[in-house]
């Protein structure tokens, strides 16, 4: 783990454990710099991360303030980390239906940047929290980002396999949705009706250089799904 992503952490769990209240004022950039004795840029990368996670908010000219706590069980839409880490507590698991290598679909290749007839890594797994069924998932998968993957590891958490294994550094995405009925084959994973709504959810990951790695598309299951948004003006 990543200076930044330490101190990101480590104030964090500051947050959660009541120390900072919403409402309260941090200490200026210059002052948290001071106190974890780091450059002003590794204070600013480790903010960025708790802005993105919905956990702080920056005013320029007033200062950094903390944000209302998400309500528990809800996905943050357009974060780009895993369920794992985004349902702390909760239990997360997932149902793998397929792990294997495959061509990629023209769609994907265009998507991922790939040459004609290039092998993917493609997974499909039913994820589940707290035992409830969250969503489907299909994504397809670059190899040469994603050197290897096996139904053993599509059980757990991919994004922390991608990172402490293979040193993959998940920079930002791409993301489309929208609001669709189910087709049968879709109804019965989710194991819902024909016809039931969903969110349709299409995300493209790249790594901190650029390159797209992950296309994945997943379908929520508008029952147990839901999400929030921590937007700034």
């Amino acid at each position: 783990m990543l200076k930044y992503e330490q101190i990101a952490q480590q104030m964090n769990e500051y947050i959660e454990s009541g120390q900072f209240q919403a409402g309260d004022k941090l200490p200026s950039v210059e002052a948290l710099k001071i106190k974890y004795n780091v450059s002003k840029s590794t204070i600013i990368k480790a903010l960025e991360i708790l802005e993105k996670q919905g956990n702080i908010y920056q005013a320029r000219g007033s200062g950094i303030y903390v944000r209302n706590k998400k309500r528990d069980g809800y996905l943050n839409l357009f974060s780009t980390g895993g369920f794992s880490d985004e349902f702390k507590g909760l239990n997360v698991t997932n149902k793998v239906l397929r792990v294997e290598e495959v061509i990629s679909p023209e769609s994907v290749r265009q998507k991922l940047k790939l040459e004609k007839d290039t092998l993917v890594y493609v997974l499909e797994r039913i994820v589940y929290v707290d035992g409830e069924i969250f969503c489907f998932e299909q994504s397809y998968f670059n190899k040469d980002i994603v050197l290897f993957l096996n139904e053993s590891i599509a059980e757990k958490s991919i994004f922390k396999y991608l990172e402490q294994n293979l040193k993959v550094k998940i920079g930002f995405s791409d993301i489309y949705f929208n609001v669709d009925k189910l087709e049968e084959e879709e109804a019965e994973l989710l194991e819902l009706d024909e016809g039931d709504p969903c969110l349709n959810y299409e995300q493209v990951f790249y790594t901190t250089t650029g390159i797209p790695f992950d296309c994945s598309h997943l379908i929520y299951h508008y029952k147990n799904a839901h999400f929030y948004i921590p937007s700034q003006k």
